[in-house]
């Protein structure tokens, strides 16, 4: 369920309550990790990832099949949530996508 624009304060894009299973790759040839993908937005969306040690950049899989996938970059971290944005294919092939793991991140874009 999306909340409205003036509960969401200083945020640009609405969130919407997703609440299912999702898959962290944090690596391209790494074994898909399971993850809960909490809510979700145009930009990016907020997991419960337990205690996993999650990398600055990684692909985050939206379904089990791999049909849906974003390359992620790690904005914040409390306890078992974190919070990530989503890189852009344009932000990856300029170079522009945060400081981290641009290559690795470049070819789960492209897998």
């Amino acid at each position: 369920m999306a909340r409205d624009r003036k509960d969401l304060g200083a945020r640009k894009f609405v969130r919407v309550d997703l609440r299912k299973p999702g898959f962290l790759i944090p690596a391209p040839d790494a074994p898909w990790i399971r993850c809960y993908i909490l809510d979700i937005s145009e930009n990016g969306a907020c997991l419960d990832v337990g205690d996993l040690a999650v990398p600055k950049m990684f692909g985050l899989s939206l379904t089990a099949g791999g049909e849906v996938r974003r390359v992620c970059s790690l904005i914040w971290r409390r306890g078992e949530m974190v919070g990530v944005r989503f890189i852009s294919a344009r932000e990856l092939r300029k170079g522009t996508a945060p400081a981290g793991e641009l290559g690795a991140a470049s070819k789960k874009a492209h897998a």
